[in-house]
């Protein structure tokens, strides 16, 4: 955990500098993306062309390359490498859902802020040898026709074959085993989150939820 937080603090004093080394490197490892291609880019990486050549838009105005993924097209259409899975939004900005492309990538970011966030949480409430009530829940995934998994952000995080071994990093033992986290049913996990918290209600020092 003190290596975590060092690093984040190595980080952040020097936050403009990571911010253009991390758009050199997007840009490089999508340079054969086509919505790159339209925009005129042709490979550039430094802040000014992108900012010249790439516009401020909105999730519409990316529906139609989003939409052909669904489908199936596996070209590089909006990353360099494809995109087989799909992450589905609450739908709180324009009352329905949306799709938001997700990879492997976003799970290593996804697991970087949760390494991070526990790491100082356990400076301010240590949790030595007790246990955490840990709300965490996955909804159902479902292909689509052309063969794109989707579900929530959370869910695609949970499904990964890393999920557990990246959260064993943090150190902290929960209440409710993965068969609670990973059961199908929203209401039955809720029931089945709260009876491991009654069982162990003597060891609970932290109460969390995700969101």
């Amino acid at each position: 955990m003190e290596k975590v937080i060092q690093e984040f603090e190595r980080l952040t004093k020097d936050a403009g500098r990571v911010q253009r080394e991390t758009l050199k490197r997007i840009l490089e490892d999508n340079a054969s993306a086509e919505y790159l291609q339209n925009l005129g880019l042709n490979g550039r990486t430094d802040p000014e062309s992108f900012k010249a050549c790439v516009p401020v838009i909105t999730h519409k105005e990316l529906e139609t390359y989003i939409y052909r993924i669904i489908d199936g097209d596996t070209s590089s259409i909006l990353t360099g490498k494809p995109i087989t899975t799909m992450s589905l939004s609450t739908g709180t900005t324009q009352g329905k859902p949306k799709y938001v492309p997700w990879n492997d990538e976003l799970f290593e970011i996804s697991m970087q802020i949760h390494h991070t966030s526990s790491a100082y949480r356990n400076i301010e409430f240590p949790i030595k040898n007790g246990k955490v009530l840990n709300f965490m829940y996955i909804s159902k995934q479902f292909k689509t026709k052309g063969g794109i998994t989707v579900g929530r952000a959370t869910s695609n995080v949970f499904h990964n074959s890393r999920f557990k071994e990246e959260t064993e990093v943090v150190q902290f033992q929960g209440c409710s085993p993965d068969e609670v986290i990973l059961g199908p049913d929203y209401f039955q996990s809720l029931y089945c989150h709260l009876l491991c918290g009654l069982i162990f209600h003597e060891q609970v020092q932290v109460v969390s939820s995700i969101f």
